[in-house]
């Protein structure tokens, strides 16, 4: 008799969540431009140090080089990493060294 697995196989033919940081949730107004279009306010609504998820209906092509204004920091550039009709996520150029990101966190919780 064969053996039952209690946790099902993952399936392969779904994407596996490819996050290398833990995101924290944050809720920061923020900016972002590029190029392509003008500066527009949006909110950032959690980030590592690879990257953040902004609010926005902006229609962004994935690839799109852009700066993101944090709040009380500065320009971060990175590239549209995914796009939806509510979002867009940013790959930063750089990565933020931990002490950067804690201070941002610290910052921006203050206002």
């Amino acid at each position: 008799m064969a053996s039952r697995s209690s946790k099902p196989e993952y399936p392969s033919w779904l994407a596996e969540d490819e996050r290398k940081a833990v995101r924290i949730p944050v809720s920061w107004a923020a900016t972002v431009g590029a190029d392509k279009f003008e500066t527009q306010a949006v909110r950032i609504t959690d980030c590592t140090r690879l990257g953040c998820r902004i609010e926005t209906r902006l229609a962004v092509t994935i690839g799109t080089f852009v700066h993101v204004a944090i709040p009380n920091f500065a320009d971060v550039p990175g590239w549209v990493a995914w796009s939806s009709s509510e979002a867009i996520g940013i790959d930063f150029s750089h990565p933020l060294p931990n002490r950067v990101l804690e201070y941002i966190i610290e910052q921006n919780d203050a206002i």
